[in-house]
């Protein structure tokens, strides 16, 4: 009897033993797949963050772009205008200049 009772004694702890390790490891099993699910999340929020960043600077890229090329045409065509007044009145002068030699000779 008592090496019946001792060998139960030393089964039961041995299933305790057991049942507390495959308890903690159980918990561990968990709180790693709530830190991977966490760190997941925390990933995907992170690339969409990335995404719209890229398009938000992607589009004031492109707003400045477009201002820059409104600013280039209206500067051209400001100097247009200019030499074309320029050449205007120069030409105009030598008409007049060359008019008036003109009507004396």
């Amino acid at each position: 009897m008592n090496t019946l009772a001792f060998t139960l004694g030393v089964l039961s702890v041995i299933i305790t033993a057991f049942v507390v390790v495959l308890v903690w490891g159980v918990v561990k099993v968990v709180k790693q797949g709530k830190q991977i699910k966490t760190m997941n999340n925390d990933f995907e929020r992170t690339i969409s963050d990335l995404y719209r960043s890229i398009n938000d600077n992607e589009s004031r890229i492109y707003q400045r772009l477009s201002d820059m090329d409104r600013n280039a045409y209206e500067l051209m065509k400001n100097y247009r205008d200019e030499n074309k007044s320029y050449t205007d009145s120069r030409l105009d002068k030598f008409i007049e200049k060359t008019g008036k030699k003109l009507i004396k000779g």
